[in-house]
This record gives structure tokens, sequence and C-alpha cells, in this order.
């Protein structure tokens, strides 16, 4: 097999439930320090970080100086996340409820971010980075890049800036606009890219001096972890009477028109990235069950046991329902994380 001489750590958005993510992170650093013997980080052995959303703020807090360990990411979801996403009646009254205004104003994830990751800007990243926005304004996707930070103070921007942009899900909290980028309303990249792989894979693809320069496909090892999945699927007479209020309302535990967007781009995304990366010219088609499962591109992604909105944070949520997920993915996958584990070296 030809080397992995590139390697891109890449991690889905979806709220609340970026928790499955962070313990599944933290059990590949476990099994890594028992192997070698020492501390181990996952910026030691990556060369890229990708995220959206949620998953971006696992991406800027992976790859920040002396970075906390993986069950100190968790503490982001089981210690924040109740103050993230709570509401008193009166911001209830004031949106109605969600339908005429931002869920949540945003205030405490704000406060999170500068306690868990710092006033630090994206230049200072240990490793590349790429975190995914969607600029309202411009119509256009808008990344967060270490490289180009480091190249160019425009675009150097502060780390709580990227947070609360790619963070900035529709319905949920406001959209944010960066000193840098006045003018411009940006919001969580997972309205064009939940799942982030492809695009690291083309920024990857397109390195000129950066080091390594140019991998080939065929140099990459891509892991890319997900956020549990759950599909509520509706009947044909169900979505053909639907308008503008049944797209967002139209039944299941969040928006038909979000959980289609964020999870039809995830999957579509996955299928793509196996593609380009495991799948052999002239072979059949990969079914479902194969789709992830390495050589060079590595899912990790768990059926939940039901539906888990974004934003819930309670405590069955977030003491048992998610770390059973997350549990059960390392179970299930343990064979292929030990396999992980055992071809990751650290970076030179």
């Amino acid at each position: 097999m030809t080397p992995d001489r590139f390697r891109i750590l890449c991690v889905d958005g979806g709220g609340i439930r970026g928790l499955i993510s962070a313990l599944v992170i933290a059990e590949i650093e476990r099994r890594l320090e028992a192997k070698r013997g020492a501390r181990a980080r996952m910026a030691d052995y990556f060369h890229l970080f990708a995220g959206t959303s949620t998953g971006g703020l696992i991406a800027l807090a992976l790859t920040r100086p002396d970075p906390a360990p993986g069950d100190q990411l968790a503490a982001f979801y089981t210690e924040d996340g109740p103050r993230i996403f709570r509401r008193g009646l009166g911001r209830k009254l004031r949106t109605g409820w969600g339908t005429i205004g931002p869920k949540y104003d945003g205030g405490p994830l704000r406060e999170a971010v500068l306690s868990r990751l710092g006033e630090g800007t994206l230049a200072e990243a240990t490793r590349d980075l790429l975190v995914t926005s969607y600029d309202m304004t411009a119509r256009a996707p808008f990344f967060f890049k270490h490289w180009k930070a480091l190249k160019e103070a425009a675009w150097d921007f502060p780390v709580v800036d990227a947070a609360l942009s790619t963070a900035a899900a529709p319905t949920y909290f406001p959209c944010h606009e960066p000193e840098l980028l006045q003018g411009h309303a940006l919001v969580d990249g997972g309205v064009f890219a939940a799942n982030p792989v492809i695009a690291a894979i083309a920024e990857a693809l397109g390195r000129n001096s950066d080091q390594p320069p140019r991998p080939a496909l065929e140099e990459m090892l891509v892991v890319s972890i997900g956020t549990g999945e759950f599909s509520t699927g509706f009947t044909p007479s169900q979505v053909r009477g639907w308008g503008d209020l049944g797209w967002i309302a139209g039944g299941g535990e969040e928006p038909p028109i979000l959980s289609a967007m964020l999870g039809g781009s995830a999957d579509g995304t996955d299928y793509w990235a196996h593609m380009l990366l495991n799948h052999e010219p002239g072979e059949a088609r990969p079914s479902a069950e194969t789709v992830g499962r390495g050589d060079r591109y590595y899912r990790f992604q768990v059926e939940l046991d039901g539906a888990i909105e974004r934003d819930d944070a309670s405590p069955e949520t977030l003491t048992k329902r998610l770390p059973e997920a997350a549990a059960r993915l390392i179970e299930e996958r343990s064979a292929e994380i030990d396999q992980l584990v055992d071809r990751l070296t650290p970076i030179e």
C-alpha cells in the first residue's frame, strides 16, 4: 500500500450530538497512548483538520496550541451544552418559540468558545485547518483556512469568529458578522457541507507550496467522524401537500427541510469520498454496509436508537443516550479503530 503521506480528520455537524464525535476521538487518543506509552493528541497524527458546525468547533479545539485531550473536549457538551441550549420564557415569547426569530441568542455559545478555545487567531493553529460556513450576503460558501491566515492578515480571523460562524445553524442561532468581514452574514456551513470531507479532499489536492504538497488520492488517509443519524421518513401523501409551513414543521423531531438538507448532504458526501478513495475502477458498486470501511477512507457513524434534536441538552441525552451511542459505535468498529491506530505514526 502507498504510504499515508497526507492524513485528514473530518467531523460532521450535528449540534449537541458532537458529544459522540468527542468521545470517539477520546477513545482513539486513549488507544494511541496505550500503544506508544506517551501522551497522544490528534494534532500529532493528522495534517489537516476539517469541521462543520459542531465539528468545526472540534477541529478548532484539536488544533489549538496545547490542545485539551479528547475527554476534556467532551466537557464542551456535557458542561456547556445545557447553558448554550437554554432559553427562558421571555425569549420563547419574543421569537414565537423559534418561528419568528432564532431559538437562542448565541451569548452562552460565545462564552463557552472563549472559555474553551481562548482569544487566539487561526494563524496559531498547530495544523492545517478548514472550517466551513456559508455567506448569506455573497450567497457563496466561505471557508476559514489556517494556511491563508498565515499568509494574509485579512484572513487571520479570531478563533471565536470561525466558531460562531460555523455554528450559526439557521433557526437555532443568529448569523455571525466577523469584524474582518463586515457586512457579511455567515451561517452554519452545514447548509452545503454537513459532512466536510469532500471539501477537505479538494483542498488537499490543490495544495501548492504548503508541506507536504499536492498529495495524490492514493497517498491520503481520511478519517470522517459522524454525530449519529436517525431518519424519519415521510410518505408521498405527506410531502405532496407541504408548503412553507409544512417543510418547516411537517413532522418529525426537527424541520423536515433541515433534516433532509443536512442528512442528504452528509450521506451523499460519504458515498463520494468512498468512491474517490476506496473504490477500484471496474469493481461493483459498494453496498451501503461497505461504504467508509477503508483502506483510504474510514467513516465512523452510528445509527441512533431514536431521534435526538441538535439542541437536546437534557441530562438523559448527555449522560445516557449520546454516551451509549458512542460506546456502541466504538464497540462495533473496534477492530477498525485498532487498525487505524496501528497505521498512524507521529508527524515529523
